[in-house]
């Protein structure tokens, strides 16, 4: 992509949101301290942009070019940016200088290509803070502390507990012993030797967390946290929380170690979805298509990339139209929505978990970034829509991936290819060149369906007349310099 198409590209962008803002620095409201904070609340969330010299769409009549007032409107401004950012804390010496891209008017606009943090929380006058869909917020120390481990800052994998080690002593562990060739021994030495034991601050030897979910027979019922999954199958397609729930059967809990956890909850699941649900209002049962190396796979990341620091069980909730798998925790590292299943994450949470998880006889994961893949691949193999990926700041701490039982729609593979490809943002009108349509009503309740799937985003802003939506994880940031990077 070349600067004219990225100032295209800029210019196109109907209003700020989570990973996008925009600063004119000729204006009075705009303060460098502002601007840092974003920087902040930016690199601790999901990364981002800041759009210098270009005024909010917003809060301007005039479009196109005459958006765009340039670093040269308050250049003492942008050289106090670049001084405050050596400010942060841990330095984020990587983003100024900034992007420069000059424009047709002599007006130059400054990107500031903002990372996501990927091993620290990051902070400025000694305030954390993380962004909202439109601005900031800033953590209270509680708050510091939970967004760590839901980002995967601490891992509560490792992370020391008291259980009697004879509680680990199992088959579990003799399978796991087996298949790191060790011999016979004292398995507080085991242990240690492995990394999944070694002594606290009074001396003492301890078992980790993660040897307690790898070998006990019941975690959740000797450690003060909860790591069971509760599944729950529902007629229609929403939760109906009222005198009469419209749950089909009761809740299943399922617990034991992680390899045998993984195991039933698979089993359990695609079970329920090779019997169907009897729809009520037609007598019909309910014909499930999602494919079974995708159930599995979701149920497989979902347990052991949870936060379990975070005492809630994993939750699989199986509704006519999709089924949907909720477990604790962000996405960690350098994974966002837009590119989880594209790159290869930096790191694991659960690092100690997953690493001796591939020591037992058929570990339900390879480690090697399959997971995502194999379930778009095997979505698109069946002509079902992709998994769709739900968290920050909609779930405010937990990621849901959801499988919907649908047909793709050959109007969806046009709009995707056009989004994806062409254009970030379409329009109704945009919609109906794309389909050959000429409906607007119709167009209209595609649109909404698609929006109710979680497979597109409407764009809230200002102006009703020509309402925009994007792709749920189109990161204008990670779109801009992956375009510019590819010429």
């Amino acid at each position: 992509m070349n600067k004219k198409e990225i100032i295209s590209w800029i210019l196109s962008i109907p209003t700020e949101d989570r990973t996008t803002e925009f600063k004119r620095l000729g204006d009075q409201d705009v303060s460098v301290s502002k601007i840092i904070e974003s920087i902040v609340a930016m690199t601790n969330t999901d990364g981002g942009i800041i759009i210098l010299g270009v005024a909010d769409p917003e809060k301007v009549k005039v479009k196109g070019l005459e958006r765009v007032y340039g670093i040269e409107e308050n250049l003492e401004k942008y050289d106090e940016i670049g001084r405050e950012i050596a400010r942060i804390i841990p330095p984020m010496s990587m983003l100024w200088p900034p992007m420069q891209i000059k424009c047709e008017n002599n007006r130059t606009i400054g990107l500031i290509q903002v990372p996501k943090a990927g091993e620290h929380i990051h902070a400025i006058n000694n305030k954390v803070f993380v962004r909202l869909e439109k601005g900031n917020k800033v953590l209270t120390p509680y708050e510091v502390i939970k967004y760590s481990y839901a980002r995967g800052f601490q891992k509560a994998d490792r992370e020391l507990v008291d259980v009697d080690f004879e509680l680990l002593r199992t088959d579990y562990f003799d399978h796991w012993r087996r298949g790191r060739k060790i011999s016979a021994g004292n398995i507080e030495d085991i242990l240690m030797h492995n990394g999944l034991s070694r002594k606290n601050e009074n001396g003492k030897i301890m078992s980790t967390r993660a040897a307690v979910l790898l070998f006990a027979q019941y975690p959740h019922t000797i450690m003060d946290t909860k790591c069971a999954i509760r599944v729950c199958q529902y007629e229609g397609t929403i939760e109906k929380i009222s005198e009469t729930p419209n749950l089909i059967g009761k809740p299943k809990t399922i617990d034991g170690p992680v390899i045998k956890l993984i195991e039933n909850a698979q089993e359990y699941v695609l079970t329920l979805l090779r019997s169907g649900i009897k729809l009520p209002s037609s007598g019909f049962v309910n014909e499930y298509r999602i494919p079974e190396r995708a159930v599995k796979e979701a149920i497989t990341n979902a347990v052991i990339h949870r936060d379990y620091y975070m005492k809630r069980d994993i939750e699989i909730n199986i509704f006519e139209d999709r089924v949907e798998i909720v477990s604790s925790g962000l996405f960690p590292y350098n994974i966002t929505p837009s590119n989880i299943g594209f790159v290869r994450s930096d790191g694991y949470r659960n690092d100690l978990l997953v690493k001796h998880l591939r020591d037992f006889p058929d570990p339900p994961n390879l480690d090697q970034n399959e997971g995502v893949r194999a379930m778009r691949a095997e979505m698109e193999k069946y002509n079902l829509y992709p998994p769709v990926y739900i968290t920050y700041p909609i779930v405010k701490d937990s990621v849901c991936c959801v499988l919907l039982n649908a047909k793709r729609a050959s109007e969806w593979d046009k709009v995707y290819s056009y989004l994806s490809k062409k254009e970030k943002y379409v329009a109704n009108e945009d919609v109906r060149k794309i389909l050959g349509k000429t409906d607007t009503v119709k167009v209209s309740k595609i649109l909404k369906k698609w929006v109710d799937q979680g497979l597109l985003r409407r764009i809230d802003s200002k102006s009703k007349k020509n309402i925009k939506y994007r792709l749920p994880s189109g990161e204008m940031a990670d779109f801009l310099f992956t375009q510019g990077k590819s010429k």
